[in-house]
């Protein structure tokens, strides 16, 4: 389940987006380069600057390699809306101010269930 492969390299210390895409990579039989994953660390921290959280950027993509562009664009809206619903936010800075007692690591197994809903949901 992809939740579980998140915690795995949660707890090995990866960054937040490579965490996403990695772990989809697995859950998903997906082609994954390594220079694709390399790229990650610009988005840690929200691109530094407690921007758009990375781990929800890294999820949108692997909508993009799971799915077609015209159902990419749907889930892509339901995904982020979820993801608003759930935790309120969608910037890195105010994610990782809301506390309630979650940390990144909860936050982006939170984010692999919302992605693995979308993923599985039909339009």
């Amino acid at each position: 389940m992809l939740k579980e492969r998140v915690r795995a390299h949660s707890d090995a210390g990866e960054d937040c987006a490579r965490i996403i895409l990695q772990s989809a990579a697995e859950e998903y039989s997906l082609d994954m380069p390594e220079t694709l994953l390399s790229a990650c660390t610009g988005l840690n921290g929200g691109f530094g600057i407690n921007g758009l959280c990375g781990g929800l950027i890294a999820a949108v993509m692997v909508l993009g390699l799971l799915f077609d562009e015209e159902t990419v664009k749907v889930k892509r809206i339901q995904f982020l809306s979820a993801a608003q619903e759930r935790f309120g936010a969608l910037d890195c800075g105010r994610l990782s101010a809301l506390g309630n007692g979650v940390d990144c690591c909860e936050l982006l197994e939170e984010i692999a269930e919302l992605l693995q809903s979308t993923a599985e949901t039909p339009e």
